[in-house]
């Protein structure tokens, strides 16, 4: 069993200030980091910078998530995608009821610092496991998702509040006792894509997870996830 928490709440800046303009049309590739449907742009990490383009409607539409792509478009200026939240420590103040969705799919990729990419039956997810998930999980091996997605409002604190993570679906049980990864991101929505998809920033680069009911949720709105994986039985 292992456990990990994480709390973000500070305003990502897409693109590079310090790329210059770009004239007329070019082809970008890079990994997929995250995009605005509204303004038909999406951001790349491209030669360890981020880079924003501006593209079409068409190529919108193919993206992934973390998923490496070549986009055809203009350099779009910087520009901030999240709204800042409360400044200094606050407190994740639950509201309304958590949306709980258990998926199964395989390993795609591990992050041995902390991160797993799964291709579920619903489409690919992204989420955080404590470190040496290289030792834990394997590409290809099947596994078994369970998340909590939990509408918040941050809230100023004298202190930080740090959630303590626990198996998803079952308040009652101890960690210590449990099999599986659970991990616990606060952070705000940075995308709602197609299918229900929640894109939620976090310290590392943001997460991706499947909600119930996606109208719900809007960009901006501060989130609480749950999530444990374990290796399908």
């Amino acid at each position: 069993m292992r456990t990990l928490t994480a709390v973000a709440i500070a305003a990502l800046l897409a693109g590079c200030a310090t790329a210059p303009p770009a004239a007329g049309v070019q082809t970008f590739t890079g990994e997929v980091w995250t995009w605005d449907v509204k303004d038909s742009t999406v951001t790349l990490w491209q030669d360890g910078q981020r880079v924003r383009v501006k593209t079409t409607p068409e190529q919108m539409r193919t993206l992934q998530l973390h998923q490496f792509a070549r986009v055809t478009g203009t350099l779009a200026p910087p520009s901030e995608l999240l709204i800042l939240g409360p400044v200094g420590p606050v407190t994740a103040v639950p509201k309304g009821q958590p949306e709980v969705v258990e998926l199964k799919g395989t390993v795609a990729s591990v992050d041995p610092s902390g991160r797993l990419a799964i291709n579920s039956e619903r489409g690919p997810v992204h989420v955080w496991v404590a470190a040496g998930a290289d030792q834990r999980f394997k590409v290809g091996e099947p596994v078994t998702v369970r998340s909590s997605v939990q509408a918040v409002d941050l809230v100023p604190a004298s202190a930080p509040s740090m959630p303590a993570p626990a198996p998803v679906g079952a308040p009652s049980a101890s960690p210590s006792t449990e099999p599986g990864d659970h991990a616990v991101v606060t952070g705000r929505i940075m995308g709602i894509n197609a299918g229900g998809v929640l894109v939620v920033e976090s310290p590392t680069g943001p997460i991706q997870v499947f909600a119930t009911d996606s109208s719900r949720y809007k960009i901006g709105d501060a989130v609480q996830v749950r999530t444990t994986v374990r290796t399908a039985s």
